[in-house]
């Protein structure tokens, strides 16, 4: 809108680049705020984990869902430890890296 009433302002770049580093400013606060409150949710998880054992006398106070998420990725992780660790099979390619020199 600037340019549409100033026509005789030929500097864009200025303008562009302080948008530019105001949007990378407001965005780079944002996905701090949500970084630290993801951090801070999983120590919370871990140590609910740590605690409690799921028992009446200790319940977990962490939510339903994201304890089956947790246990389903453990549950594929150990899945990929165990198809890694088996031999090879004879159609598979068996290279070992060499370092290099």
């Amino acid at each position: 809108m600037a340019f549409n009433y100033h026509r005789e302002l030929q500097a864009w770049v200025v303008p562009l680049l302080l948008v530019g580093f105001f949007a990378y400013l407001m965005s780079h606060s944002f996905l701090s705020v949500f970084e630290v409150t993801a951090d801070a949710m999983f120590l919370c998880f871990a140590i609910d984990m740590e605690t409690n054992d799921g028992t009446a006398e200790k319940p977990y106070f962490v939510d339903q869902e994201l304890l089956t998420f947790v246990s389903q990725s453990n549950k594929l992780t150990e899945g990929q430890k165990h198809r890694n660790t088996r031999p090879f099979q004879e159609n598979e390619d068996g290279t070992e890296l060499q370092p290099m020199v």
